[in-house]
């Protein structure tokens, strides 16, 4: 849905309606995978997650969509085997696929903004007591919003630098700015990501992390 070819960032938003457009990218193992999944929604995910991201390698890379080849990790992001300079992270919520490809370290976030329980505990819990601070600042009709733009560019920027929620979520500080505007710094460990949102369908937040430095 969005991209900035002048900083080589591309991000791209998928329906999971869309999902047999991407079939045919697909290597034989996947659609093996695909076929065996008796959930719908599971399945759509699944196949939009990997058609989409060989769709935009291959447009980057000029070589046959289904010809690349991944390392998938059991702990961190899956990277292109032999990935000629590029970078990709996917990410998925609700009804879409959230995909972004870069020329640096990169990470992304989809959340479908909702209702959540105890949201001032979970803040409490699991967010950094700056943003903590300044999510409390915010207009009661803000807060919800302002939850899912902290939490989304927690997740990008910390996928961005390798790490899952395990990992990274204490070692993580965004901004509190990025409350109030588009981008803003976040810090994983010793490490500092730019997150910027960017365009999302209505009801969801985008967030890109990537390393500029």
């Amino acid at each position: 849905m969005a991209s900035d070819e002048t900083r080589r960032v591309v991000v791209r938003v998928v329906n999971l309606e869309e999902c047999d457009d991407y079939v045919r990218l697909l290597s034989a193992a996947e659609r093996e995978k695909a076929e065996t999944m008796r959930n719908e929604t599971l399945r759509a995910r699944s196949v939009v997650s990997r058609g989409l991201r060989r769709e935009m390698l291959a447009r980057a890379t000029g070589r046959a969509a289904g010809e690349l080849q991944f390392v998938e990790k059991e702990e961190g992001k899956p990277r292109l085997m032999d990935a000629a300079g590029w970078d990709f992270n996917v990410s998925h919520a609700g009804d879409y696929v959230a995909a972004v490809l870069a020329r640096e370290p990169v990470g992304i976030d989809l959340e479908e903004i909702r209702p959540v329980r105890e949201m001032p505990v979970l803040m409490r819990r699991y967010f950094h007591a700056d943003e903590v601070r300044a999510w409390e600042e915010l207009a009661e009709q803000a807060k919800e919003d302002g939850f899912f733009a902290l939490w989304s560019a927690r997740e990008a920027a910390m996928k961005c630098c390798g790490l899952g929620l395990a990992q990274g979520l204490a070692a993580t500080r965004v901004d509190p700015e990025f409350l109030h505007r588009p981008t803003a710094r976040a810090v994983v460990g010793d490490e500092v990501v730019e997150v910027e949102k960017f365009d999302a369908p209505r009801g969801y937040v985008t967030v890109v992390g990537r390393k500029t430095g």
